[in-house]
């Protein structure tokens, strides 16, 4: 990865252990880490950290956004209410290059429960590496316009 990547980053209680083995990964390749995961202990509710991190992308503060969650579903749907927003579940490195080739994601949602540390930085490393094909530009506008069809 040549370019420096500046990336939010966000995590629920169930992604403690892992978190700073994943920041760890993202600097060695090139990449700025904001950190918004949660740090504590005991549980917390993941929509702030989604939210927090989907606005930081949206607003273009960051290139990319990385959520973890106990299977990265729930911060999908959360981020996924910040218009602009397009996070996407990946549970192979398949899912982790199609979603950046085919659906233009900003965040990549990933789960603590289902893969490994290594699974995981494998997935953000293709994700992060995949550009965007553009002929796949014309579905990523019509989602758009449901955003501006159905305003929050």
């Amino acid at each position: 990865m040549d370019k420096i990547k500046r990336l939010a980053f966000g995590t629920d209680h169930t992604a403690v252990n892992l978190r700073n083995a994943i920041k760890e990964y993202l600097q060695t390749i090139n990449c700025e880490v904001e950190d918004f995961g949660f740090s504590g202990y005991g549980d917390c509710d993941y929509p702030e950290y989604a939210v927090k991190v989907a606005e930081v992308v949206v607003d273009k503060k960051v290139d990319k956004g990385i959520l973890i969650c106990g299977t990265g579903i729930g911060m999908s749907i959360a981020a996924n209410k910040v218009k602009g927003a397009i996070a996407a579940v990946c549970w192979n490195e398949a899912t982790a290059k199609l979603v950046a080739l085919h659906n233009c994601a900003n965040i990549l949602c990933l789960g603590s429960r289902t893969a490994t540390t290594n699974e995981i930085c494998s997935r953000i490393r293709i994700f992060l590496e995949t550009p965007f094909d553009e002929r796949h530009l014309k579905r990523i506008e019509k989602i758009k316009e449901i955003e501006e069809l159905r305003p929050q």
